[in-house]
């Protein structure tokens, strides 16, 4: 059987085989195994080889005329390996690095069954270490790119989380807020109303002494002062105006907040109007302002009237209502 057979059967693809022998120039079994041992997992075993030039035989036709001391192979005295022919001891030296040969009259021997096994199982030793190795690195390069993928999605949840946080901090604050201003607006209306009674008393006061022709006890001034109430100045030249929206505006959800300006004393109810739409761009083109105690609707005669005319000075609450 040859080599070439007997590599088949060992279960070396043949294109593996063929390169093998034409490497080796068909040095032998044991130089093609040593070749496809040294050569496993790279792609010349996968890229046909060319046929080396056949040269000219130099043996002599008639081998009675060859002398008994003709060298029959190579010996590496480095490594005491012997080689058929010189090509084979060239690519030894390549891969070794050893320099040193010498002829030698021995034969190569062929290898014999034991050999051939022997050396058949160091091979596939080889190449399953080598698999093995290579299987390992594949293993750690999974591992390593899992834990980075696990650590890329854990900083992703962690970001997403800290978005999430500061966003509910944002809305507790914003909500804060409003509850504030609204506490804000409902204080300053019931200064409004507490004011109105107080306004109303003074004006009933005021009448019932001019009908029964009697001096007032107290002035409206003294009155105030002696209740612990906040002088009001009648000469003042601006208001104070906030605007409680009690309808639903296009685009917001949830309450409106209230809208506090500060305007002339003799800018006019249309002044307002115009400023609450610019405030308030969802409202709609019906709506009307009111006081809420004593409660007066303000209507078209009314919106060329002075703040000052309309009792809104110093300073009001209002309520927009459709």
């Amino acid at each position: 059987m040859g080599d070439k057979e007997q590599l088949l059967e060992f279960g070396f693809p043949e294109l593996h085989v063929d390169n093998a022998l034409k490497a080796t120039n068909n040095g032998g079994l044991q130089q093609a195994l040593d070749w496809l041992s040294e050569n496993e997992g790279k792609p010349i075993l996968d890229e046909p080889l060319d046929k080396p030039d056949e040269t000219p035989s130099t043996e002599p036709a008639d081998p009675s005329s060859v002398s008994d001391e003709q060298a029959q192979s190579l010996v590496c005295n480095e490594c005491n390996k012997q080689f058929k022919n010189e090509e084979l001891a060239q690519y030894h030296a390549v891969k070794s690095g050893h320099t040193d040969f010498a002829q030698s009259t021995d034969a190569v021997k062929p290898l014999s069954e034991e050999e051939k096994k022997r050396k058949l199982t160091e091979l596939q030793d080889r190449i399953a270490e080598k698999r093995r190795l290579r299987d390992e690195e594949e293993k750690q390069d999974q591992r390593k790119n899992e834990i980075l993928r696990r650590k890329a999605g854990q900083d992703m949840t962690e970001q997403q989380e800290r978005m999430k946080e500061e966003q509910m901090k944002r809305d507790i604050e914003k909500q804060k807020q409003l509850k504030e201003e609204d506490k804000r607006a409902t204080a300053r209306i019931k200064q409004q109303i507490e004011q109105d009674k107080r306004d109303r008393a003074m004006r009933a006061a005021k009448e019932k002494a001019e009908r029964d022709g009697a001096p007032l006890p107290v002035t409206e001034q003294t009155s105030m002062l002696k209740q612990g109430l906040p002088k009001i100045e009648t000469s003042a030249t601006q208001t104070r105006l906030q605007i409680r929206p009690m309808v639903q505006i296009k685009g917001q959800d949830g309450p409106v907040r209230p809208v506090t300006c500060v305007f002339e004393a003799d800018q006019t109810l249309k002044d307002v109007i115009k400023h609450v739409k610019q405030q308030l761009p969802g409202l709609g083109h019906h709506f009307k302002l009111s006081t809420s105690f004593p409660r007066k609707d303000f209507g078209a005669s009314d919106e060329s009237k002075t703040l000052r005319e309309l009792g809104l000075v110093p300073n009001a609450a209002l309520i927009l209502t459709e």
